[in-house]
């Protein structure tokens, strides 16, 4: 239970602080950013505010009374009114007389005593109704099946210092793997659920979103060396916590308390939680911190960050030479910013791997190496080693299909994909690769409708508006296809090969058009130096002209895009007339794309043979 859910008299002490802070229920409203009828019905004890909006009011109240903080709804009314700085309430005794402030003639004593048989009465009957209340809600809590999903929250950081929000989105998503590798389990995907941090969002809203039955939410507050943690876990169906709990201890305890928290949550959940991973045992409690501290600088996704991650997991690396972990998110850090850093992001998850073998982001970076590099004999590997680890969540679904995409089954590829995004929604690369796979195969009133879907999580995303007008155009949606060019047009072009995004846009509608002078002009105008060769010739190729097209797919090949020749071989737009041109044929019996072939082939048997996959 929450510190609202254990003090009954929730309503009677928000009062009281909001006269302290002179605010009305209104102003209330207005700094949460929630309806006033919900603030209504906490004052009236219909509903209590959730972890995270009683996280909130706790962190306004302490902007204007410093001492104020999570614990205060759980305490004294003493306490309570001192973090208010309020006078201590005065208790009232008897009076000199032994009746206190009443007189004792008889009158007022018959009026004393009927007045206390009605307030008896009342009381009885209120008890009674309490009881009746609570035996039906624990009734209809006995009744109610255990959930088997959960979704975990990012921790509020209430220390006050924004340079510790690491540390709530870090204990959180540790929490969260570890609840991943619960068998019978299904936990909601890191970047779903993180989504909804610093929106106003309920259970409902998030366990409808994310398809669960259960929402962790929890809070941080460090000071000096010590942690203060707060978790509750809310059944979705019901609103009732089914458990909670409050850790006071030290910074460097913090990974004990993560276990116990995942411990607690899978027992009350009915489920026996999976070991401890090889690269926890053991562990620097300072390592730790500074790979949680990496970790958050990681999931920002820029030079500056992916640098200073880079550096955070050194030194996790210093302090703990045997941390698998931190050598995994080292490596793809590394691999993440520029070429130079390859070499070293490769023994780093070399590394990884023979400390774990079933890590599971070292197995997801070691498998974007291969492919980047084509090198068909490790890919085949990794994506097998990624299959053995068991866990089938969106990172495992995701990396398999790149492997299948890359090795030629598309088919495969976009079942893979369709589950990644339905393990996690929320997920805009998740949702755009369904979309790339689903008008590889053809699909593209349903390709059009993820792309659209996509566009909401990230609204003008400038290749999801290109790749939207060119579904367009190819359905015969010219109108709409116009409008998307337009979009993409407005949008500036920092780096410069995106400045040929509304010009393929445009050869994209020409070629829908049937316009054979304007496709000419394009053509001949396009700036092919700043496009794949790859994609310059299948633009000409599906324009019908094969003569030059052939030498750019030569150019390809030669400069080591075949990744790009492989996806065209699949392709559901790649002409028939390509794909029968004896130039085409003889391109595929060079060297490494008969490297490819034997291994496509070797899948295949896996395939038919119905191997785990």
């Amino acid at each position: 239970m929450t510190p609202a859910d254990e003090a009954d008299d929730f309503p009677a002490r928000l009062s009281l602080a909001l006269n302290a802070l002179n605010l009305s229920r209104s102003q209330l409203s207005a700094l949460l950013g929630v309806n006033k009828s919900l603030v209504s019905r906490w004052f009236s004890g219909e509903t209590k505010p959730s972890g995270y909006n009683l996280a909130r009011i706790s962190a306004e109240i302490a902007k204007r009374k410093p001492g104020f903080n999570m614990n205060a709804w759980t305490s004294t009314y003493p306490e309570f009114e001192a973090m208010l700085e309020l006078p201590r309430s005065i208790d009232i005794g008897p009076a000199k007389n032994g009746v206190g402030a009443v007189s004792d003639s008889e009158p007022s004593r018959l009026v004393n005593w009927r007045y206390a048989v009605l307030a008896a009465t009342l009381l009885l009957i209120l008890v009674a109704v309490g009881w009746l209340f609570r035996s039906q809600v624990q009734s209809s809590r006995e009744a109610a099946p255990t959930p088997t999903s959960v979704a975990v929250m990012p921790f509020i950081n209430m220390s006050g210092d924004p340079a510790k929000e690491y540390l709530g989105d870090g204990l959180s998503e540790e929490i969260l793997n570890d609840l991943a590798n619960t068998p019978n389990l299904r936990v909601a995907a890191r970047t779903s659920s993180f989504s909804f941090k610093g929106k106003q969002a309920d259970i409902h809203e998030i366990s409808r979103k994310l398809n669960v039955g259960a929402v962790l939410e929890g809070s941080v507050r460090q000071e000096g060396e010590r942690v203060r943690i707060v978790a509750q876990l809310i059944d979705a169906s019901s609103g009732f916590h089914l458990w909670s709990a409050r850790y006071d201890r030290k910074l460097v305890d913090i990974l004990a308390v993560q276990d116990e928290i995942a411990r607690g949550i899978a027992a009350t959940l009915g489920q026996k939680l999976a070991p401890h991973r090889a690269s926890r045992r053991g562990l620097d409690p300072t390592a730790y911190q500074r790979y949680l501290e990496a970790q958050y600088f990681f999931k920002q996704r820029n030079p500056a960050s992916l640098r200073r991650a880079r550096d955070l997991a050194g030194e996790a690396i210093a302090r703990q030479s045997d941390f698998a972990d931190a050598y995994a998110l080292r490596g793809h850090a590394l691999m993440l910013l520029t070429q130079r850093e390859q070499t070293e992001a490769q023994r780093m998850i070399a590394q990884a791997l023979k400390l774990d073998p079933a890590n599971r982001d070292a197995l997801d970076t070691h498998l974007q190496m291969a492919m980047v590099s084509s090198q068909w004999d490790a890919l085949y590997k990794a994506a097998h080693r990624l299959m053995a680890t068991g866990r089938r969540d969106a990172l495992y679904f995701n990396g398999l299909g790149f492997f299948y995409q890359y090795m030629g089954f598309p088919m495969q590829a976009l079942e893979a994909r369709k589950q990644a995004a339905e393990r996690d929604p929320l997920t805009f690369s998740y949702r755009r690769n369904l979309e790339l796979t689903l008008w590889h195969v053809g699909q593209l009133v349903e390709a059009r409708a993820t792309a659209e879907r996509a566009l909401e999580l990230q609204p003008d995303h400038i290749l999801t508006l290109f790749e939207l007008c060119s579904l367009c155009a190819q359905m015969g949606d010219l109108l709409e296809a116009q409008g998307y060019l337009q979009r993409v047009s407005a949008i500036p072009a920092p780096h410069i090969t995106w400045r040929n995004y509304p010009r393929v846009c445009d050869i994209e509608i020409a070629l829908a058009a049937k316009d054979a002078a304007r496709l000419k002009h394009l053509l001949e105008q396009f700036d092919k130096k700043n496009w794949d060769p790859a994609g310059v010739g299948m633009l000409y190729a599906r324009a019908g002209n094969l003569t030059d097209a052939m030498p750019l797919f030569a150019k390809a090949y030669d400069g080591g895009e075949l990744p790009a020749l492989i996806y065209a071989q699949y392709d559901s737009t790649t002409p028939k007339a390509l794909l029968n041109d004896p130039r085409w044929r003889a391109l595929w019996k060079r060297p490494l794309l008969v490297e490819w072939q034997r291994w496509h082939d070797r899948i295949a048997a896996d395939l038919a043979a119905d191997k785990p996959r």
